[in-house]
C-alpha cells in the first residue's frame, strides 16, 4: 500500500531547500538542518493559506532524499476526498521521513486524528521522522482527539513568514527561476514582487501562469521583449492577485457566517 501511495501521491520534483534562503527563513532551515543529523524527529509548521507550506515541504522531502533516506509525501485533503480509508497510515512504517500536509483538514474526521495519532506513536518505536504542515497552530485545531493535540503540541513549532518581507520573496523567486531555467523580462519580475500577491504560494502560482508566455523565448534578447508581451504579462499578474484577494475575501466571510452561526 505504501509503494501505491509513493507512486500517486509522492513529492513533487519541482522544489529545493535552497529555495528558502530569505532571512524569514532561517530558522525553519536550521531546524530541518538539525533533523537531517537526527538531532529532532518531529517539526510542526503553519501558516495561512498560500503561504507556500506545500513547496516547503516538498522541499524539505528532497533534501532528505538527497540523502537517500525513503520519503513520502501525503496531502490528508487528497486522501479525504478520494474517500481513502484512514488506516493507509498504518502501512508507513518502513518509511524513514513522511510529511503530512493540511493536517487542518482532519478535524471533524475522528478517524483520521486517530490514524494520524497511532502514525506519530509508529514513528516513534522505529524511528521515522515526520513533518506535519497546517493552516492552524496546534493549539487552534477543533480536534476531538486530544491525545492528539498533545502529541503534535511536542514538536518543533514554526510559523511560515507571510511574505511580507520583499527579500523572502525575491530570493524565492532569483532559485525557483534559475532551477528551473526559466528567463523572464527583469520589469516582469519586479512587478510580480511589488503588485503580486505577497505570499510565496500564491506567487509561485502565478509565476507558474505566466511561464508558457516566455517558453517559447529563451533565446530572445531581453531587450526585445516587445511591450504587447509585458503588458500581457502585466495583466496576468493583476488578475491572478485579484482572484486571490477576492478568494481571501470569501474565507474571511465563511469565517465569520461560521462564528455567527
Amino acid at each position: 500500500m505504501s509503494e501505491q501511495l509513493s507512486l500517486n501521491l509522492n513529492i513533487k520534483q519541482s522544489a529545493s531547500i535552497s529555495d528558502f534562503s530569505g532571512p524569514g527563513w532561517v530558522s525553519i532551515i536550521d531546524v530541518v538542518r538539525q533533523m537531517h543529523v537526527g538531532l529532532l524527529t518531529q517539526l510542526y509548521l503553519y501558516g495561512e493559506r498560500d503561504t507556500g507550506k506545500t513547496h516547503l515541504l516538498n522541499a524539505i522531502c528532497e533534501s532528505f532524499r538527497d540523502i537517500d533516506q525513503s520519503v513520502i509525501y501525503l496531502s490528508l485533503r487528497e486522501l479525504i476526498n478520494a474517500n481513502m480509508d484512514a488506516m493507509v497510515l498504518s502501512s508507513l512504517e518502513n518509511t524513514t521521513v513522511i510529511a503530512l500536509d493540511d493536517m487542518d483538514e482532519i478535524q471533524g474526521h475522528p478517524e483520521w486524528q486517530e490514524a494520524v495519532f497511532h502514525l506519530i506513536n509508529l514513528s516513534q518505536e522505529y524511528g521515522n521522522k515526520i513533518i506535519f504542515a497546517s493552516r492552524l497552530p496546534v493549539k487552534a485545531l477543533n480536534f476531538e482527539l486530544r491525545d492528539l493535540l498533545s502529541r503534535l503540541a511536542r514538536a518543533a513549532t514554526f510559523q511560515l513568514p507571510t511574505g511580507s518581507d520583499r527579500l523572502d520573496r525575491q530570493l524565492i523567486l532569483e532559485s525557483v527561476l534559475r532551477r528551473r531555467h526559466w528567463h523572464f523580462d527583469p520589469r516582469i519580475i519586479d512587478y510580480l514582487l511589488n503588485e503580486g500577491p505577497h505570499r510565496i504560494g500564491a506567487m509561485l502560482a502565478v509565476l507558474n501562469e505566466l511561464q508558457p508566455l516566455f517558453s517559447n523565448m529563451e533565446r530572445t534578447p531581453l531587450n526585445k521583449v516587445t511591450k504587447a508581451k509585458i503588458q500581457d504579462a502585466m495583466n496576468i499578474i493583476d488578475n491572478l492577485t485579484l482572484n486571490f484577494e477576492l478568494a481571501d475575501f470569501d474565507e474571511i466571510a465563511e469565517n465569520e457566517n461560521f462564528l455567527d452561526f
